[in-house]
């Protein structure tokens, strides 16, 4: 029973430090989905209509929910690791994923969304694919708080020891099939960090690895969602083409047609006409066979349109020119403060022949007003709401694109000069 626990413990702490990573990653992003969450819920009047106020007021406030909840993750999974505060951790857990399982049971059942977000964007699992995980995940926790009593904190054994190997490789294939080595080199530092601490402080080691954990994982947070995820697993990252994710493989099919004997009324199939057919066989009927599943667009609602509805998604993506986008999903959002520095940006690039536009979801006269207010020297053009909200966590945010590719990516707080532009990209290009 106490290798079971020992496996329970670092299953359950590692998967929670790299679910936790993933949406620290990008704590706006893990907004949204609960936004998502909680107004799905709000419409369940018919079954939970008494909890429609909460989940409003759990709407309004999502944001400080997913900051919350993803340095909680992290902390309760170094927590487990490292033995501190095991009752009270293990209750929490507990509690965590009951929550989480009730959320994506429902969800599953009630088809509220496609994608969890367990994950964030770098690992996308179906409403019921997390259930089920969720559902293995209250089994390990629930090993936990039967045997909490027997999890010391002053036992460090060979289990521990090879665990915590078994669990740096875990998360070191984890991370290099994401191509982001940050939850590795957390995991593997905090492992090393408690075994080192515990030559000097034995019983102290827990705290001092816990309180570590929790000022590194704030600050990752505090970092991603002041400026922008340290990795972008969306179809907008730079690197990536737009035109060429906007385009899908098909499903490869076979065709099959029924065709039936004029002398003897016998219907038989074949895979192809037989020659001259019309003279022996009657037409009935055809069917399709998918032969092999084809692969879904990745982007399929991006579009660029002016305020009287003309497409000009193509213009921009085959544009060989570098093309500055300021994008705000809601320009009644949009932080002002900001604009005298985009302004004199955009009037610079200008000068020097660059195309710079907006591109937001409201409507035309709010954006003629936020631009006239803000004294913009350009013009918007409009896009989806969740598109923008999908294309860059930040509003105003700033996009570089050319030829259909991305660029670059600035957060309001760190759009840059136009000499970091020009020998970073213009120039060099």
């Amino acid at each position: 029973m106490k290798l079971i626990t020992d496996i329970a413990r670092y299953f359950v702490g590692v998967l929670f430090i790299f679910s936790g990573i993933v949406k620290a990653n990008d704590p706006l992003g893990f907004s949204y989905k609960l936004e998502e969450y909680f107004e799905e819920f709000a419409k369940l009047g018919e079954y939970i209509g008494f909890l429609e106020p909460f989940f409003h007021f759990c709407h309004e406030y999502a944001l400080p929910q997913a900051i919350f909840i993803v340095i909680l993750e992290v902390i309760l999974g170094v927590a487990i690791l490292v033995r501190f505060k095991t009752r009270l951790t293990a209750l929490l857990l507990l509690l965590l994923i009951v929550f989480f399982t009730v959320l994506t049971f429902a969800s599953a059942y009630f088809g509220i969304v496609k994608t969890c977000g367990c994950f964030g964007d770098a690992i996308p699992l179906t409403a019921w694919e997390s259930f089920y995980k969720d559902v293995i995940l209250s089994v390990f926790i629930l090993i936990i708080f039967v045997r909490q009593k027997q999890i010391s904190i002053t036992e460090t054994g060979m289990n521990d020891f090879v665990l915590a190997g078994v669990g740096s490789l875990v998360m070191l294939k984890l991370s290099y099939d994401l191509e982001w080595f940050f939850p590795f080199w957390f995991t593997a530092i905090t492992f090393s960090a408690f075994f080192l601490i515990r030559l000097v402080e034995h019983r102290k080691a827990p705290f001092f690895v816990t309180i570590l954990a929790t000022v590194a994982m704030g600050f990752f947070t505090f970092y991603t969602y002041s400026y922008l995820p340290v990795k972008d697993f969306r179809a907008y990252a730079p690197g990536k083409s737009i035109a060429e994710q906007m385009e899908g493989v098909p499903d490869k099919l076979k065709y099959f047609y029924i065709l039936k004997d004029k002398e003897t009324g016998v219907e038989k199939e074949f895979d192809k006409f037989p020659e001259n057919y019309q003279e022996t066989y009657e037409y009935v009927d055809s069917r399709t066979e998918v032969m092999e599943k084809g692969i879904e667009p990745k982007i399929m609602d991006f579009s660029i349109m002016t305020a009287e509805g003309e497409d000009l998604t193509e213009d921009f993506l085959m544009s060989e020119n570098f093309t500055f986008l300021v994008i705000s999903n809601d320009l009644t959002k949009a932080l002002e403060q900001p604009q005298q520095r985009i302004n004199e940006l955009a009037k610079s690039l200008q000068e020097k022949g660059y195309r710079f536009v907006g591109l937001t979801a409201s409507t035309p006269d709010v954006a003629i007003d936020f631009a006239q207010r803000n004294a913009n020297p350009f013009n918007y053009l409009f896009c989806d709401q969740i598109v923008l909200k999908t294309i860059i966590r930040s509003n105003p945010g700033l996009m570089l694109i050319k030829d259909g590719n991305v660029y670059g990516k600035w957060h309001y707080n760190d759009i840059p000069e136009l000499q970091v532009l020009e020998l970073d990209y213009l120039i060099k290009d």
